[in-house]
């Protein structure tokens, strides 16, 4: 299995066989993020728009803080 073939963070781009992947969708659509990037999906989602299908800076995911 080449890297291609891999999942990998929506965040960072590393692939599953380097960091742990959490599966997540946002509007229907499914992606990976790693465990590392995860804090910044939950604390600040907005460093994130433009790598989720149909996520803008008009309607991003509110920050939990």
């Amino acid at each position: 299995m080449n890297n291609k073939d891999l999942n990998t963070c929506i965040s960072c781009n590393r692939p599953e066989n380097v960091v742990p992947l959490v599966s997540i969708t946002f509007a229907k659509n499914a992606t990976w993020i790693c465990t590392q990037c995860l804090p910044t999906l939950i604390h600040d989602p907005q460093k994130l728009v433009g790598k989720f299908e149909n996520m803008t800076t008009e309607n991003p995911p509110d920050a939990l803080n």
